[in-house]
């Protein structure tokens, strides 16, 4: 398995709402991404002491009932920990950052030793940014993008083969001749269908272009799109997307 991307272990700081598209709700979605945590020994941090405070730990166990979390080495910073109002975990996952708040922690027997527990988070931050992750197309179920192409009515349209994508845009690639991408150009109401997501409608705007040879000798153009002004209609489902195919490509 390559080694994932280093994040860094800082708290995500929003605006009050601003936050609502990366926030995850399901049980079983969090539940999958802090076990793959666990299981991976991935790096993760707790903040504490209104946030001022950190160490660095490990997620020991997840279950359908809470997190398990290695403690400090210090006793001082478990305590001080235990007496704080709430404390922030924050970690990685494939390639994002997960970030979780709990306020009712607690130090009990686990195994020979002791560890911090909290219950299973209602809520989970995971941010997904383009810059961090991008999700290759799966060739078994590969993806399309319907393109309205500018200034002609909606009824003309062009399928387009998506090669990656991820929440901040996509990359595709067609017969040059088919369709010509230009940075700048525009294309509302594009449609993606996600497997057992939905299709998604977004405004695509191209940032970059270049020539790739394709198979039959002929030259296809590839274009670096992102997603304009997305909104929650375009974002979560986006999220859950990438979200499944990261699972199933680790599992």
């Amino acid at each position: 398995m390559p080694k994932e991307k280093e994040i860094p272990l800082k708290i995500e700081v929003f605006r009050p709402g601003e936050d609502l598209d990366f926030i995850l709700h399901s049980p079983a979605e969090i539940s999958n991404i802090l076990k793959t945590i666990s299981a991976r020994n991935t790096r993760s941090a707790i903040y504490f002491e209104q946030r001022k405070s950190f160490f660095l730990t490990l997620l020991l166990a997840v279950n359908e009932e809470g997190v398990w979390i290695d403690p400090a080495a210090r006793s001082l910073d478990n305590q001080r920990l235990l007496e704080s109002d709430e404390i922030v975990f924050v970690s990685s996952h494939n390639g994002t950052k997960v970030q979780f708040v709990a306020n009712d922690a607690r130090l009990i027997p686990y195994t020979e030793r002791k560890a911090l527990f909290v219950p299973l988070p209602e809520k989970l931050l995971r941010l997904q940014r383009r810059d961090f992750f991008r999700l290759p197309a799966n060739p078994q179920r590969p993806l399309k993008c319907v393109i309205h192409p500018e200034r002609n009515p909606l009824h003309i349209k062009h399928e387009v083969n998506v090669m990656d994508i991820s929440i901040g845009g996509l990359s595709l690639v067609c017969p040059e001749k088919e369709l010509r991408f230009f940075p700048g150009n525009i294309y509302p109401n594009c449609e993606i269908n996600l497997p057992e997501i939905g299709t998604l409608t977004a405004t695509l705007e191209v940032k970059n272009t270049f020539e790739i040879p394709g198979r039959n000798g002929k030259n296809n153009r590839r274009a670096g799109c992102v997603f304009v002004k997305p909104d929650r209609e375009t974002t979560l489902p986006l999220q859950r997307y990438v979200s499944q195919m990261q699972c199933q490509r680790t599992n």
